[in-house]
């Protein structure tokens, strides 16, 4: 599972569903989610999409718009999409009032499909989402998706690191290199202390709060300060603070917590005793979103 929730849109006046899209991605931000559409004009352009790997192996949900002008309708694309996956949800919807479309659907004999008029969307794909993700939601799986997504931050920061180096100048990568044996000497003067400490263990929980050398927290620093040494998007610094401050030490508690089972429920409770909370796996999901987005604009 991933941060965000890929739509295919069979509609081919886009113009008429802004509002929809607008609320839609509304309502899946609010849960944590990037909302990701690709539009299709017509029943045989998302064929093409649906048939390409590229999109169709990655698509959550299928919305299809009734009327489509000139080419074939709605309820003929309903039995394409699930000729090519026979078990991917359909929203099914028009701008008519008029339209039976649970009649339509009837008559096709496709499973999976739900039906509403335009205006209703945001309300039934909100509906269908929570159907889809509560399924992956559960308390491990939400962990999962945390740690994929900060591992995925992890690859962005080497990419960035490497190609904002490449493209400085020489003083300025001097400048940077000139960074590395600074923090490396704060590591070794940290691990120093923590050695003391750790000669001075007197139970096995007392390692665990010490890490290996040059950490993804050490490469964030380190494209920080070559922010900061090119004077380019220094802006974005806040944010990385607070994903340093506020993101990593949560995604580093979920890595070492403890399972409790209570039956056939499943409680995450970390190295406190402080049990994580679907609340707090949420407030987390929305600040990885807000940080992937300040890094994709870079």
């Amino acid at each position: 599972m991933r941060l965000e929730f890929n739509v295919l849109w069979v509609e081919d006046q886009q113009d008429q569903v802004i509002a929809q899209k607008e609320r839609i991605s509304t309502l899946l931000r609010k849960e944590g989610f990037r909302f990701q559409v690709q539009f299709a004009n017509s029943v045989e352009q998302a064929s093409s999409f649906l048939s390409d790997d590229v999109y169709g192996d990655h698509i959550d949900l299928v919305l299809m718009d009734y009327d489509l002008g000139t080419g074939k309708r709605g309820d003929e694309g309903l039995e394409i999409v699930r000729q090519e996956f026979p078990y991917k949800d359909i929203v099914f919807y028009s701008g008519q009032r008029t339209a039976d479309l649970a009649q339509m659907v009837s008559d096709k004999h496709v499973q999976g499909v739900f039906v509403c008029h335009r205006p209703e969307l945001p309300d039934t794909v909100h509906g269908v989402f929570e159907n889809l993700v509560r399924k992956v939601l559960d308390i491990d799986h939400a962990r999962g998706i945390v740690m994929g997504a900060t591992s995925d931050i992890d690859n962005v920061i080497v990419g960035l690191l490497q190609k904002r180096f490449d493209d400085s100048h020489g003083e300025e990568q001097a400048a940077l290199l000139s960074e590395i044996p600074k923090r490396l000497d704060q590591k070794k003067k940290a691990f120093g202390e923590n050695l003391e400490t750790i000669l001075q263990a007197q139970h096995p929980n007392d390692l665990l709060s010490h890490h290996s050398v040059f950490t993804s927290d050490d490469r964030l620093r380190l494209l920080g300060k070559l922010l900061k040494i090119t004077g380019k998007d220094t802006e974005k610094l806040k944010s990385f603070t607070d994903y340093r401050e506020n993101v990593v030490p949560k995604r580093n508690d979920l890595a070492h917590v403890t399972v409790k089972v209570e039956g056939f429920s499943r409680k995450l409770i970390d190295r406190k005793g402080i049990e994580f909370t679907s609340e707090q796996m949420n407030a987390l999901r929305l600040k990885l979103l807000e940080f992937q987005e300040k890094l994709s604009e870079l």
